[in-house]
């Protein structure tokens, strides 16, 4: 698979690498593509690739890095490294004659390895960079751990490097044309392979090596069957992060996938004491980063609104709670017919929750490019406690205009009374009543019937197909 949409991130490598000494610390989830960015980096960069490996003992990822720094700038075998206070002196050392790029991959690991790594690095990095010319690429998947080391005021790394990008999971527009070149031109294929994979590079790298062209073919190769390459992926990266209790935190995912929005919600359904649970919340959502809290977008101050509700912020993640944690029994004998039949009977309704975000996409693209009738400075969703909910909501304060929306996926034409009952819902909003300039929108899957399409055009409806959102984003 060829190289992605990330211009902007290696341009700032580049930046940074012509002005040693230099720190870059690459954060982001795991499979978002951070190790492919290095190895881009690298292919016009002369440095030394180190992957920390938690299952390796320190020793032999002592000698592991002391090989690949000895090939890599033909130190000679007389050069002996026994611990990592050499291999950092020695880092250094070479700085002083040369330039030295070093990438560092799950760096965070050193906290279970070895975490007086960290600070040695923090010592020679405060008493031997000046003069030197080397740069530290340091990544990692554990955005919690990054933070401890990094960002937090007693970090030990804090104020070292000179940026800390977060890595972001490809847009829609981006999966769009890699399907594209992947021979899937089917625009509601690309909507579900999205809806299912998010923007997480390696799993399009699965489907272009297992020849995969339906969502259908999708869900067997990759996931329901004994060998199926993310058929442990989920449990793999929960063990990984909480270890024993890791269970607790799949209750927690489980129980949002479900619908289990509310702090209560969630307690009820892990049979956790809700003043315990903001801590596996927190890990959940600022170490991992696969849960979300959202807010109604009308709401005038976010971090003190009490209409908070917690959301599964993985695709991915989504799709495996929802149909195979529930059934893993099942999973477990090999019973994969009878998972594809509960897929099959909710994959429209899965579909359609993250149907609502490719939407948001698409309208946030089409104000980049001022192609609205106004330009929105926040989008979101929209509820009340009474249970009415408005798929998108997009406002402008200042120029007190509005945008709602409706996303509807279903294999039938919508008709004129989704517009409408939409309308009846704008008025429930009281953001700017009275005052505020309204527009609407609608979203199908599968078109417009005619009655629908007469009531669009005569009350200034916009209204947005499959064909057109695949269309436009693939750019």
């Amino acid at each position: 698979m060829k190289f992605y949409n990330r211009e902007d991130e290696i341009r700032e490598l580049h930046l940074l690498r012509n002005t040693p000494p230099a720190m870059i610390v690459l954060t982001g989830r795991r499979r978002v593509g951070k190790t492919e960015l290095i190895k881009k980096f690298l292919e016009d960069s002369t440095g030394v690739y180190f992957f920390v490996d938690s299952e390796k003992s320190e020793k032999m990822l002592i000698t592991e890095f002391s090989a690949q720094l000895t090939e890599s700038f033909d130190l000679g075998e007389y050069v002996k490294i026994e611990d990592w206070e050499t291999l950092l002196k020695l880092i250094f050392d070479i700085g002083k004659q040369k330039d030295v790029i070093v990438c560092i991959d799950e760096f965070q690991r050193f906290l279970q390895v070895n975490p007086s790594f960290i600070s040695q690095l923090q010592k020679y990095w405060d008493i031997l960079r000046t003069g030197s010319r080397v740069f530290f690429v340091l990544s990692g998947s554990s955005v919690g751990m990054m933070n401890q080391i990094f960002v937090e005021q007693k970090a030990p790394l804090f104020k070292r490097a000179q940026n800390i990008m977060f890595i972001e999971p490809f847009d829609f527009k981006t999966i769009n044309s890699i399907l594209t070149d992947l021979g899937i031109t089917d625009p509601i294929t690309r909507i579900e392979m999205y809806a299912l994979f998010g923007g997480m590079i390696h799993y399009y790298s699965l489907i272009e090596y297992y020849g995969v062209k339906s969502t259908e073919d999708a869900i067997s190769k990759l996931i329901l069957r004994k060998f199926a390459p993310l058929k442990n992926e989920v449990r793999d990266t929960m063990i990984e992060s909480f270890g024993r209790e890791h269970r607790t935190y799949y209750s927690i995912l489980t129980a949002i996938a479900l619908g289990k929005t509310t702090k209560s919600e969630i307690s009820d359904f892990v049979d956790v004491k809700a003043t315990s649970l903001s801590r596996y919340m927190d890990d959940l959502m600022n170490t991992i980063g696969v849960v979300k809290r959202e807010v109604p977008v009308t709401e005038p101050k976010p971090w003190r609104s009490k209409k908070g509700r917690y959301l599964l912020n993985d695709n991915f993640n989504t799709f495996w709670f929802r149909f195979i944690f529930r059934n893993m029994s099942h999973h477990e004998i090999g019973d994969f017919e009878y998972i594809r039949e509960k897929i099959r009977q909710g994959f429209d309704s899965f579909v359609g929750r993250n149907f609502e975000g490719i939407c948001r996409e698409f309208l946030a693209d089409l104000n980049r490019q001022r192609q609205l009738p106004f330009r929105f400075d926040r989008i979101g969703s929209w509820w009340n406690r009474k249970g009415d909910e408005i798929d998108i909501v997009a406002l402008n304060s200042e120029t007190v205009e509005i945008l709602f929306a409706e996303c509807k996926w279903k294999a039938a034409a919508v008709d004129s009374g989704v517009s409408e009952d939409l309308r009846r819902k704008a008025l429930l909003v009281d953001w700017r009543k009275g005052v505020r300039r309204e527009y609407f929108a609608v979203f199908s899957k599968s078109g417009f019937d005619e009655s629908c399409l007469e009531y669009c055009e005569e009350h200034g409806v916009l209204t947005f197909d499959a064909d057109q959102i695949a269309g436009t984003a693939k750019g």
